[in-house]
């Protein structure tokens, strides 16, 4: 495929071109570190590392640059199932999506821009669906130019903790009562937590003891996970909770810029009744302050509620999440018959 296919017409010097390849312009993951809209699903490590996870899948960059400066990018993979393709700007997790440079001086075009380019990419790779997950933001509903990509756009919300001004002793000291004694009682139980990304293998059992309940879940390989963790630009921490030398629980950290996302985790029944696993959090929390974080993320979970009750008393407040699942652009009596699914689906 040609790089200028995602473009409407190359542009003069200093007026906005699109550009697509398979391989990531110079100095990525440094831009992405600054980058407005950026999440540790455009991390090299974690792009890199994906194959792992699902097998085949290619990851393509589509690009907006102002001559030589770039001004925007989304990161897609491509991933084949069912005989179709399939596109997602984060094959798993909460957000992926468009990221723009933080000194653009109009940022919307640049996203307007990119959205172009990827719908070129898929109508001409006849991609079956998939979804894009716009990073958490102010706005008050979803963006126009990715809308005309969707065959339907889910309002969501992500639960954030906000550290922007704060320290981690303002932060602890606002946490609910009840909060704050199950943290005194893990602490007097003899919970201790620690970075330790030599005990995966213990967390990833942990997990998939979980996972057995878990209708539709796909556990993550341990491969994919070692992967991460061991990533030279330690994009990926992993923290554990012990109580007398076992482990108990784990949770794996993915960062990108100052934000910090609490992402897979395992944990046994004992964390729960200990209070390990929300000690735990707040002791990432600890971490990442120190780290010079101003954000973590605790992830979606809209519709469960007692997920969304569990995160709110850890401190975090809800942020509108925009996904746009994509229109099908496929053809022939597969991609016909997948329609069809989907149709018998929404009327349920």
């Amino acid at each position: 495929m040609s790089e200028s296919l995602a473009s409407e017409a190359r542009a003069t010097p200093g007026e906005l071109r699109t550009e697509w390849s398979e391989r990531a312009p110079e100095s990525w993951d440094g831009w992405v570190e600054q980058a407005a809209g950026g999440s540790f699903a455009a991390r090299q490590g974690f792009l890199d590392a994906l194959p792992l996870a699902l097998p085949g899948a290619k990851v393509s960059y589509f690009t907006a640059w102002r001559g030589p400066r770039l001004a925007g990018a989304v990161p897609m993979a491509d991933v084949r199932r069912w005989g179709q393709r399939w596109a997602y700007s984060l094959p798993f997790g909460t957000y992926g999506g468009p990221l723009c440079d933080a000194d653009d001086p109009d940022r919307s075009t640049v996203r307007a821009s990119l959205a172009q380019a990827v719908l070129a990419w898929l109508i001409v790779q006849r991609v079956a669906g998939g979804e894009i997950a716009r990073a958490p933001s102010s706005e008050a509903g979803p963006d126009p130019a990715w809308a005309q990509l969707a065959e339907t756009v889910v309002q969501g919300q992500a639960q954030i903790i906000d550290l922007e001004g704060r320290t981690f002793d303002d932060y602890a000291s606002g946490l609910e009562k009840r909060t704050r004694a199950d943290l005194r009682r893990a602490q007097r139980g003899g919970v201790e937590i620690r970075e330790d990304p030599a005990a995966l293998a213990a967390v990833h059992a942990l997990y998939l003891e979980q996972a057995r309940s878990w209708k539709g879940h796909r556990p993550y390989p341990l491969a994919f996970l070692r992967a991460l963790v061991d990533h030279p630009s330690r994009l990926a921490r992993l923290f554990v909770g012990r109580q007398e030398g076992e482990v108990t629980c784990g949770i794996l950290v993915l960062s990108a810029g100052r934000e910090a996302f609490i992402w897979w985790s395992g944990a046994s029944p004992a964390a729960r009744k200990s209070a390990a696993f929300p000690y735990l959090i707040v002791e990432i929390v600890r971490a990442c302050s120190a780290a010079g974080a101003t954000r973590v993320s605790l992830g979606s979970s809209s519709g469960m509620a007692p997920v969304e009750h569990f995160k709110k008393s850890l401190g975090a407040t809800a942020r509108p999440l925009w996904t746009y699942r994509l229109a099908p652009r496929a053809q022939g009596p597969a991609a016909r018959l997948l329609l069809w699914a989907r149709a018998l689906k929404r009327g349920r």
